[in-house]
């Protein structure tokens, strides 16, 4: 049997180093590359092939969000576990809406980790046991509606502003011309009544989009 192809996709090496060694202990598993940018994971695809990619969302370079539904489109049976220190409902919903089979928080146990590949090599969703409970409770409590104002593009675009993006970012981000992300910026404020991107991100905390601090 061929040994299940992992791809790391995180920033800090560090983290990497402690990922690789800790899924290398598993029989029948090899780390078959580990990147730190965008970039450099689009030049990484060119030769290698995986069969579980492990995405930090914070890169550099490049919105994880957009990059999950990017390499779903060029490669529709890659299995992308999410691995990240943002553990809000929302970005899980979010991950899981754009196509990634799975979601851990950094925060969890390690074995979690494991736990969560085995699961999505099975072909089956996973979520860390306290995320399980996080996400329930946003289903009932409709925290995932906390932009019910907004069309799904605003959305999108409300989101990627709170994260700190550029406008010129954010077009280049999901393929828009900057007058059009300018216009989708203009009526965002227009609906919350905001004079700049300060007071979207100040909106984005009180409404649990982004973190605190």
């Amino acid at each position: 049997m061929a040994p299940l192809g992992i791809l790391l996709v995180d920033d800090h090496p560090i983290v990497r180093s402690g990922f690789r060694q800790l899924l290398e202990l598993e029989p029948g598993w090899t780390v078959v590359a580990e990147v730190g940018s965008a970039q450099e994971l689009a030049a990484t695809l060119l030769t290698t092939s995986c069969d579980v990619l492990v995405l930090d969302l914070n890169l550099p370079d490049g919105d994880g969000m957009v990059m999950i539904r990017q390499l779903l489109a060029q490669r529709p049976k890659l299995a992308i576990l999410v691995m990240s220190m943002h553990d809000g409902a929302l970005y899980v919903q979010e991950a899981l809406a754009a196509g990634a089979r799975g979601y851990v928080s950094k925060r969890a146990a390690p074995d979690e980790l494991i736990d969560a590949i085995r699961a999505i090599e099975r072909g089956e969703q996973y979520l860390d046991r306290e995320l399980r409970t996080r996400v329930a409770a946003a289903e009932d409590s409709g925290e995932y509606h906390a932009l019910p104002e907004l069309t799904e593009r605003e959305a999108q675009i409300f989101l990627l502003l709170a994260r700190g993006h550029s406008v010129a970012r954010v077009a280049a981000t999901i393929g828009i011309s900057n007058k059009t992300a300018y216009a989708h910026r203009s009526s965002i404020y227009n609906k919350f009544k905001l004079g700049s991107d300060h007071e979207l991100r100040q909106l984005a905390k009180r409404r649990g989009l982004v973190a605190a601090n």
